[in-house]
């Protein structure tokens, strides 16, 4: 039955791969002098539907794509491993409720607040909705039914103590990755060292840049960088997170998990650069990962990686036009190689 699933998740992966963009759409896109212009290249392509009339890029249309995407290989896969991807899935549900708080704390204007929301189909929630709640608890009461609403109830008192949203986006992050690290370690054989690779690796650099950002923006105490970040999380677990909170440099907790940053830079430049690099050895593995069979959960996340990885470096390019970078300046950007 396993074999049979991935069969499946294998044939829709296959035929969906040749819409992602090729290196000749890639350079074009490159050369396009204006954002419009690289709207009217990107119209000839699969992501045509992203396009808006005026030729600009909708990011947050092709995210949507990609949770769609994860949603329809849920169906294919065995219920261990469809019970990880549709949780990894709800990321983009947990993005969609933050933009939900912060315009419900700041008073931020509803078209505003309206053009920042991913499009999920499948929502069981209509987000407009939420943006008229009012207050906090107002939200939170709307959404009882959820995973989301214990762990935001539990740092509500703190909240409202201190009217700082940080602390209600803190605990949806956490109680998120928390639950992602459960349903890895549930999985066996490749299947658990696909997720491992893939989704492992992933959190381990989420916790690391957690802990630094806490650090060094926040300036928070080792208790609290303690209490903000998680202990189970891989090749960056508590026992890094000590030590960051202690004081140990960027460069050598990157170098302990294999990456190397550049030495010149700050600790505030090479939290960016350490992201990128993490970003690109994933983009690297998925690339070659998809030249192969896929009868395996290391198929599918490395199909919705390059689909992530490909939004990200779009979204690199329009940022890109709008403050005239030069090719040079967007491809040191960009998780694919130049």
């Amino acid at each position: 039955m396993s074999l049979l699933s991935y069969a499946a998740a294998q044939g829709y992966v296959r035929a969906r791969l040749s819409r992602l963009l090729d290196k000749p759409t890639w350079a074009r896109l490159l050369e396009a002098p204006t954002v419009v212009e690289l709207g009217q290249v990107l119209g000839q392509t699969a992501l045509a539907p992203a396009v808006a009339h005026d030729g600009r890029l909708s990011a947050q249309t092709l995210r949507g794509e990609v949770a769609a995407t994860g949603r329809s290989l849920v169906r294919f896969l065995p219920r261990a491993s469809g019970e990880l991807i549709a949780w990894y899935n709800r990321r983009f549900e947990i993005e969609n409720l933050k933009t939900v708080l912060r315009a419900v704390h700041y008073g931020v204007a509803r078209a505003r607040a309206q053009a920042s929301f991913i499009p999920l189909r499948s929502s069981r929630w209509r987000w407009e909705t939420l943006l008229e709640a009012g207050s906090i608890p107002s939200v939170v009461d709307q959404i009882r039914d959820s995973p989301h609403a214990r762990p935001l109830e539990h740092a509500m008192e703190r909240y409202q103590a201190e009217q700082r949203l940080f602390y209600l986006e803190a605990a949806l992050d956490l109680a998120y990755f928390q639950k992602l690290v459960r349903l890895i370690e549930s999985q066996r054989g490749k299947e658990g060292a696909d997720a491992r690779r893939f989704l492992g690796r992933w959190i381990a650099v989420q916790n690391l840049l957690w802990a630094y950002r806490y650090r060094i923006y926040g300036r928070m105490t080792p208790e609290e960088i303690i209490n903000f970040t998680l202990h189970r999380a891989f090749a960056a677990g508590l026992d890094t997170v000590r030590r960051i909170a202690l004081g140990s440099p960027l460069a050598v907790e990157a170098g302990r998990m294999g990456f190397r940053v550049s030495p010149e830079l700050s600790e505030l430049e090479a939290l960016t650069e350490l992201e990128l690099l993490a970003e690109r050895e994933r983009f690297r593995y998925a690339s070659a990962m998809v030249a192969k069979p896929l009868f395996h959960l290391g198929g599918v996340l490395a199909y919705l990686w390059l689909l992530e990885g490909e939004v990200h470096d779009l979204a690199v390019l329009v940022e890109g036009k709008l403050t005239a970078s030069t090719g040079p300046e967007i491809t040191r950007r960009m998780v694919r190689a130049a």
